[in-house]
């Protein structure tokens, strides 16, 4: 489903169950430069998300039409699973470029090392299927610092995370795991389930932002491509499962060539809403309406209420956390911490849980 109007950038969020997949879509009008519409998929869930969404892939009249690029931000099997059912669906829509840091990317640029540990699933199927691959980076590693301008069409894609030292770190996890099918199963410790939210009151939001910040060490999340999108003054930042500290180091130039706080129009809260991926430091770099949580909670019981805390204490003075799942919006649609924080809350479409649509004006429309 294209953007309603030429003029709008628009982002659905799937059902990724316990994990994010993400459509980013934009049209660009016709006599500007790399006019039509642009399609990004941005992690895939679970296996079961894929039969959810794929009717969302398809055109008006029943085509198919072209993935510009599917971004495999990690490969922990809540955001990669669903991806490889895409790339085993025989009638698929063309891909016609991958954003993933695969083995060889760990430990360079290049792609002289291929081998036996080389043997994961979305590798192979990205060989075998002959796909794009990094092609807007030159085929190089997907790193902070490097940026892409892959339709000259106006939009940028500046990578916020991994940088190199956090590609290596994870070389040895990833030879290890080759004998479990080259997928990284989740290694987070499980946190216990979020409870009593109705007995939070006022008082717990404070101490709940005010919770010491202790940073994810998965090695497998700190590899996340996060990257800022920008298309006729809009600007969202997407982060996977990435690290507060790296984010929070390629956001702060940025904020500081600002004036203080880089301003965009939304953040897709990294970790789906843990508390060890989301610090006051990060927050403060950014002026932001809107945070979106993707998850549905199961496994992990994301978000956690500290990261959420953190969001209403330090997130600007008004603000809308969006959800994809009904329950997770529920917990937080509280009127007396509405009024307090300054937030909304919204949940998503209407009979479809799962699915939450944004649409942001672009420069030049009416409401832009």
């Amino acid at each position: 489903m294209a953007p309603e109007e030429t003029g709008r950038v628009r982002l659905d969020m799937l059902p990724g169950i316990d994990g994010d997949a993400l459509l980013l879509q934009y049209t660009v009008p016709p006599g500007s430069p790399g006019a039509g519409t642009r399609r990004i998929l941005i992690d895939g869930g679970r296996t079961g998300s894929y039969p959810l969404f794929t009717p969302l892939l398809a055109g008006p009249d029943g085509s198919r039409p072209a993935l510009d690029v599917v971004v495999v931000t990690h490969v922990d099997q809540d955001h990669v699973l669903g991806i490889l059912a895409l790339l085993e669906d025989p009638d698929r829509p063309e891909i016609r470029d991958v954003w993933f840091n695969g083995y060889d990317h760990l430990i360079g640029d290049g792609f002289e090392h291929f081998g036996p540990r080389d043997g994961e699933l979305l590798t192979d199927a990205i060989e075998h299927q002959q796909l794009g691959w990094n092609t807007a980076f030159a085929r190089r590693s997907v790193l902070a610092g490097r940026s892409a301008e892959p339709f000259g069409d106006g939009s940028v894609f500046t990578v916020l995370s991994p940088d190199r030292d956090q590609l290596r770190r994870l070389e040895p996890v990833w030879v290890k795991e080759c004998a479990r099918h080259g997928l990284i199963p989740g290694t987070d410790p499980v946190p216990p389930a979020p409870s009593g939210f109705e007995s939070f009151g006022s008082p717990d939001i404070e101490a709940l932002a005010a919770t010491p910040f202790s940073p994810d060490s998965s090695r497998t999340n700190a590899t996340s491509i996060g990257f800022l999108f920008e298309y006729a003054r809009v600007r969202l930042v997407f982060t996977g499962d990435g690290s507060d500290a790296r984010l929070a180091a390629s956001l702060r130039p940025l904020a500081e060539a600002a004036g203080g706080r880089l301003r965009i129009d939304a953040l897709k809260v990294s970790h789906h809403g843990s508390a060890a991926n989301l610090s006051r430091e990060l927050l403060e770099l950014l002026d932001c309406p809107r945070y979106l949580i993707s998850t549905s909670g199961a496994r992990h019981h994301h978000p956690d209420a500290a990261a959420i805390a953190r969001i209403l204490k330090y997130g600007g003075e008004h603000k809308e956390l969006v959800f994809n799942y009904a329950e997770r919006a529920a917990a937080w649609d509280v009127a007396e911490w509405r009024q307090l924080y300054g937030y909304t809350v919204r949940g998503p479409d209407p009979g479809a849980d799962g699915f939450t649509a944004l649409h942001f004006p672009t420069a030049g429309t009416a409401d832009g």
